[in-house]
């Protein structure tokens, strides 16, 4: 389990996500949660368990993106019956993991990423 991150990292996308019914997490390479949080249904915060799960997602999209050579990825972004699940790179190999509602337009969800993203990277550079 990773130390508990401080309130300024936890609240770290509370400007991008708004009132809309989503929340965000950015994890290093390993899938450690370095900011954000990720509360379930029960009011627990299971980050380190997502993360956990998504251990090494970055090298793989990667490794598919230059297999396909399709060029850098940039998003990736999965919807179901529950749940729209959106990740994008950030700096050094981090991951930005957004998770929104299924009620939540597709359009919302990429501007949020794109938003989350820029604050990841602000913050990773000491800019936040």
């Amino acid at each position: 389990m990773t130390p508990p991150v401080s309130e300024s990292a936890r609240t770290l996308f509370a400007t991008a996500i708004g009132e809309a019914e989503q929340t965000a997490l950015l994890l290093d390479s390993s899938g450690a949660p370095l900011a954000g949080s990720y509360i379930d249904h029960r009011g627990r915060d299971i980050s380190d368990e997502i993360g956990a799960a998504l251990s090494g997602v970055s090298t793989e999209v990667s490794r598919s993106m230059r297999l396909l050579s399709i060029g850098r990825w940039t998003a990736v972004v999965v919807e179901t019956d529950a749940a729209t699940i959106a990740l994008a790179p950030a700096a050094e190999d981090a991951v930005v993991l957004l998770a929104s509602s299924s009620t939540v337009p597709l359009g919302l969800v990429r501007r949020v990423l794109t938003r989350s993203v820029a604050l990841a990277i602000n913050w990773m550079r000491g800019r936040v």
